[in-house]
């Protein structure tokens, strides 16, 4: 498989962002995650199919980080092309969500902007 790769060593917060100029599969993977992916093994990622540029990214840990949009099939290449980089922390840049997200994902991103609509609702005062 083809894929386009790059390290970051990021702190928790920070923000990763890709722009990909056509639909396709990005995934945020640890250091050893990385080393599975490239094995051809079993490995956890977060992210998935994004048809929307730009894709952000809020790293939830302090690690390496590894960005990889892969360039389609072995069967289908796709030819990709992707920049990224890093963002500082700011609490009002939310993930994206991937198209291939599970539901219970979707349900858990629904409820949450729910609740910080709601917070900033009861945050406003006048007088």
């Amino acid at each position: 498989m083809k894929f386009l790769h790059k390290t970051f060593e990021l702190k928790k917060r920070e923000i990763i962002e890709v722009h990909i100029d056509k639909p396709t599969k990005v995934k945020f993977l640890t250091g050893r995650d990385m080393k599975s992916y490239k094995l051809g093994k079993t490995h956890s990622y977060y992210g998935g199919l994004y048809e929307e540029s730009p894709v952000r990214f809020v790293v939830p840990f302090e690690a390496v980080w590894n960005v990889v949009v892969e360039k389609g099939s072995h069967r289908e290449p796709l030819d990709v092309n992707a920049q990224c980089g890093v963002l500082a922390p700011n609490s009002t840049v939310r993930s994206s969500l991937a198209v291939d997200a599970p539901d219970h994902v979707r349900l858990a991103d629904a409820s949450e902007q729910d609740l910080s609509s709601e917070i900033n609702l009861a945050g406003k005062s006048e007088g």
